[in-house]
């Protein structure tokens, strides 16, 4: 069947939900707020089936997804004769794996098997994947049944979710403002209660602010552990996609990753699509440590609250205190004042020279030429001409900041055999007002004139809001976000992350579970007010 395509525009104002208390999810019909975890137990068992929960989703998004726009591509007919085949399997004694049945959405630029992949390019909009992603597949591979793609930005590179193809994606919580981006549509979707599961990606805190701006769970894995191959498009003049779907080395940076209503369905998704892909299967296997959950007493946590480079405001800054007051209430081991060996400046930089990189390595040759020529003719020291610097850089300069990002890794690393875990905000603010300003002359990484306006009058520059995501992306590190409330100033949810080191993700996941059960309700996702 022939995928279709919803379009909503934006642009009107409501006024903010109050707090929504998390329902109990025991019957049926509410089924939507179910964990994917508690999901899948319930239809391996015969209690549920898989026919019934993906109409029970499919129901959700026709009723409720016109004020959200999130599921941009419905696969409906193919879903129900493959969750027809899982109920038949079950009867036959079969199961497919750990997500046997379960009904779920995937991001628009991850490849699902004919259906678009366009980034949201118009030019792209006819682009049919061949072939499931690598990602993909392992979703499939393990039982799910995806029905729809949600909503991203143009080229996934903003830190909002709109584009000329499937319009605008607006946060449920509040339509007037972004669910976030560059997983805007997944993150809207699970806070609407229209999927279960979504698969995201990351680069710039395209996991991480979605999940803030719309009370979520979100895994940025480390680096490599879940393959990106496949999943992006190729411009029809460029010869290196942006994530490298032709299936040689990754692109730096990129990770893809799962976000979720609660913390043990990142577990569960982890577990689904980690693993090595391509070639790499030959000659070598995944071995993640899983610590199990101890009391906050036994954890050793640093809390990086706030910068000069990228100051939170009152919301994001309460928070920050709400956490540190649970975790010294329980005991646990806090430092307000740890910090790596380097400077935020050096780490910053950094990150920006290698996404830099990062986001034009599919120039064509015209493209280029510009980008160099601009490049040898940036002079001073500021944000502009370091960025058409770093955009235009040769090798030796990319692999010099290379060579740093490689040593703030192994300083990292000593940082975590004195801390098990540092807590970060994501963004500066909660989720902001719509701004279709300027996406094409300035993406989210660009220097540029959009400016996101937090509480008390703050303004942070576009370029800037990047910060909080640069550390965990920067050195190949997994990163959970949490919920931990609604802010004062505006009822939006407020999410922080909890990053640990390399291949810790497991035992991130679990910190920020036991964490979230001590911080009590606040703490656990609550369903928007209308969703319900």
């Amino acid at each position: 069947s022939k995928a279709t395509v919803s379009v909503l525009n934006c642009g009107f104002a409501v006024t903010p939900p109050t707090m929504a208390r998390r329902p109990a999810a025991s019957v049926l019909g509410e089924l939507h707020w179910r964990s994917g975890a508690s999901l899948a137990a319930d239809i391996g068992a015969g209690r549920v089936t898989s026919t019934a929960a993906l109409e029970a989703f499919i129901s959700r998004v026709e009723a409720f997804d016109g004020k959200v726009n999130a599921v941009v591509v419905k696969d409906y007919a193919r879903a129900r004769a493959r969750a027809a085949e899982a109920d038949a399997a079950l009867e036959r004694g079969e199961r497919w794996g750990p997500l046997h049945g379960v009904p779920m959405t995937v991001k628009e630029n991850n490849d699902v098997e004919g259906l678009v992949s366009s980034c949201g390019y118009a030019m792209l909009k006819g682009n049919v994947a061949l072939a499931h992603s690598e990602a993909v597949q392992r979703l499939v591979d393990a039982g799910a049944v995806i029905f729809g793609k949600t909503n991203l930005p143009v080229g996934i590179n903003d830190v909002q979710s709109f584009n000329p193809v499937y319009g605008c994606t607006s946060n449920p919580y509040d339509a007037a403002r972004t669910p976030g981006g560059s997983s805007g549509g997944s993150a809207a979707a699970l806070a609407a209660g229209l999927c279960p599961l979504e698969l995201g990606g990351d680069i710039g805190g395209s996991i991480r602010t979605p999940a803030h701006c719309c009370g979520l769970w979100g895994l940025k894995p480390t680096y490599g552990l879940i393959s990106t191959r496949g999943g992006k498009c190729v411009l029809p003049d460029a010869p290196v996609s942006f994530a490298d779907s032709t299936g040689f080395t990754p692109l730096d940076l990129v990770v893809k990753g799962p976000l979720a209503r609660y913390p043990e369905d990142l577990a569960l998704l982890l577990d689904v699509l980690a693993g090595p892909g391509g070639a790499e299967r030959r000659g070598w296997t995944l071995s993640l440590p899983r610590p199990a959950a101890k009391p906050l007493s036994e954890y050793r946590v640093a809390v990086w609250g706030d910068d000069a480079l990228c100051p939170v405001d009152s919301d994001v800054k309460t928070a920050v205190s709400k956490v540190v007051a649970v975790l010294k209430a329980h005991n646990a081991v806090v430092d307000e004042a740890a910090r790596p060996p380097f400077t935020a400046a050096e780490m910053f930089d950094t990150y920006l020279q290698l996404l830099a990189a990062a986001e034009n390595c599919g120039l064509g040759a015209e493209d280029a030429a510009a980008a160099f020529a601009a490049a040898d003719g940036a002079a001073g020291a500021g944000d502009a001409a370091r960025q058409a610097r770093w955009i235009g850089q040769r090798h030796h300069a990319w692999f010099a900041a290379h060579k740093r990002r490689l040593l703030f890794c192994e300083q990292m690393e000593a940082f975590f055999k004195e801390y098990d875990f540092v807590i970060m905000p994501i963004c500066a603010s909660t989720a902001w007002p719509h701004d279709h300003s300027g996406p094409n002359d300035q993406p989210f990484w660009k220097v540029g004139d959009r400016v996101i306006h937090g509480a008390d009058g703050q303004a942070t520059p576009y370029h800037k809001q990047v910060y909080w995501a640069a550390l965990a992306t920067l050195c190949y590190l997994p990163s959970v976000t949490f919920p931990t409330g609604r802010a004062a100033s505006n009822g939006m949810p407020v999410g922080l992350q909890a990053i640990g080191a390399k291949y810790m993700d497991h035992a991130c996941i679990t910190f920020a579970d036991v964490l979230a059960q001590a911080g009590g309700s606040a703490f656990q996702f609550a369903p928007p007010a209308g969703y319900v």
